[in-house]
Parts: structure tokens; sequence; C-alpha cells
């Protein structure tokens, strides 16, 4: 999936949740517990049976980004406010 398109889906997803008023978190590669909260997250995903191709791009797209994001930028790499 081309970055264009899983922002594009990211975005609906939040919309989503706010205009039925569902419970949201966002977490971004300027946050300093993302990736561990990431890592957390597929594992849980795993333990639970959660579709491959789910778990796969999480740890194939997701984790990747924000790890180099992090490498690449780490001046805008914080502890969350």
């Amino acid at each position: 999936m081309n970055i264009m398109a899983a922002t594009k889906d990211q975005r609906k997803l939040l919309n989503r949740c706010v205009m039925n008023e569902i419970p949201v978190f966002v977490l971004t590669g300027t946050d300093q517990c993302a990736l561990a909260a990431l890592s957390a997250y597929a594992d849980e995903a795993r333990r639970l049976g959660c579709n491959t191709d789910f778990i796969e791009d999480l740890e194939g797209n997701v984790l990747p980004d924000f790890k180099a994001f992090q490498a690449e930028e780490p001046e805008k790499v914080k502890l969350p406010d």
C-alpha cells in the first residue's frame, strides 16, 4: 500500500470514529513511547489471532516507518505531553 493510500485510510478511520463518538487513540512518530506501544499491540494482535495480513502490515510497514522516522528525525522525538 502506498503512503498516500494508507494516510487516506487512517484519516477515514479517524473521521468515522469522531463522527460516531467512538473512542480513538492516535500515536505519532514524534512520540517516544510509540514504538513500545506498537510492538505490544502487534504482540497482542498475534496472541488474539488477528488476520496475518493485518499483523504483517503492522510489522512490515507501520513499525518500520515509525523506526525510520525516529532514527532520521531524533530531534522531533519526545515524551508525550
